[in-house]
């Protein structure tokens, strides 16, 4: 079965962004008419019909796709401050929804334990009799923990995994590559001369952001007296605190430090607020995922932009347009394109730095 075409496709046949498209799907004004007529024409071609799904309230069912994440956190109240979800959630739940008003689908988030026990299993396997859902979008870490994509294969349940790392040929994949933007980071950082680079990386079980790390490392292999200390984070702004505070007070501390997101490299610029270190004359900063906490801390922070707005919104209209394909006609790897957003957070390295 052919499958149903997609924003990206629409883009492509129109010689526009995908954020283009979306924004004359969502009936912005400030799309040029030139734009829009392009898009509008190249709709019609591909037979898009973001709604179609609409027409099948018409019988009475109920649609709902599914939000399965697998956080550590505890689902109870508590006054710590970690006992949160990371802002890059609330983003992906947003694009959803936007997909899912347009189309008169149900949004449903559950947490599932990542944890491959036998009352995790029970715990998700009910929750799926409960519920039904036409179509489940999966994100770091649990879309690359096998036995929940084993499970949802077992019930022939269209899946969409964001930014996964491993396995990338089971069900439709939305990925950017992490490796070449890190890379584009660490060369941007080594440009303005700094050799001692810190980065703080995300939680283990996030495969996609271990790239990031790898990246970073390529390019300052290419430099022979440059080198990087790294620590353990958790993608929470407590972690990039904490682990900033420990690379700032090294006694041969970083010029620059690389987080591997936003939320973290918030936190390192709070740390060094703390020490009396001004960003970017004291300390280069750069961040990762163009949350909106990049662009409203002072100085605007450094990162690769990766619009999971519109990916989350793609994956939702890729399940609502799902159409019965089969297991092999869903399974698709689709790259998106990020951007190096440089900022104020970026400068050369302190004089006194540098004549050591």
């Amino acid at each position: 079965m052919k499958r149903s075409a997609t924003i990206i496709d629409i883009a492509k046949r129109a010689g526009v962004s995908f954020k283009t498209v979306s924004r004359v799907l969502n009936g912005a004004p400030t799309v040029a008419a030139e734009l829009r007529a392009r898009v509008e024409t190249a709709m019609r071609e591909l037979d898009y019909t973001p709604n179609r799904a609409a027409r099948l309230l018409r019988g009475g069912k109920a649609h709902a796709l599914g939000l399965i994440i697998g956080s550590p956190v505890r689902l109870r109240h508590t006054a710590d401050p970690d006992r949160r979800l990371p802002t890059y959630t609330a983003d992906v739940i947003l694009g959803l929804l936007q997909a899912c008003h347009g189309a008169e689908y149900h949004l449903v988030i559950e947490n599932v334990s990542p944890a491959d026990d036998a009352a995790g299993r029970a715990s998700f396997e009910r929750f799926l009799d409960l519920v039904k859902l036409d179509g489940v979008v999966l994100i770091p870490a649990l879309c690359d923990v096998s036995w929940v994509l084993d499970v949802l294969e077992r019930r022939d349940m269209p899946v969409v995994r964001i930014n996964p790392g491993l396995a990338l040929d089971r069900a439709l994949c939305f990925v950017i590559d992490n490796k070449s933007a890190a890379r584009e980071v660490g060369e941007a950082i080594l440009a303005r001369g700094h050799r001692r680079i810190g980065f703080i990386a995300g939680p283990e079980t996030h495969t996609a952001q271990r790239e990031r790390k790898t990246g970073l490392l390529e390019a300052v292999a290419q430099v022979p007296d440059a080198s990087v200390v790294a620590r353990q984070g958790n993608f929470l702004f407590t972690s990039g605190l904490e682990q900033g505070r420990e690379l700032l007070g090294l006694a041969d501390r970083p010029t620059a430090i690389f987080a591997a997101n936003d939320e973290m490299a918030a936190g390192v610029l709070a740390a060094a607020a703390e020490r009396g270190l001004q960003v970017p004359n004291d300390l280069s900063l750069v961040g990762f995922g163009g949350l909106a906490i990049s662009e409203y801390s002072l100085p605007r922070l450094a990162t690769v932009s990766q619009p999971t707005i519109e990916i989350a919104r793609m994956a939702g209209e890729r399940l609502i347009g799902h159409g019965g394909c089969t297991a092999a006609e869903w399974a698709e790897v689709v790259t998106i394109p990020y951007e190096l957003t440089l900022r104020r957070s970026v400068a050369g390295v302190p004089r006194a730095d540098a004549q050591r």
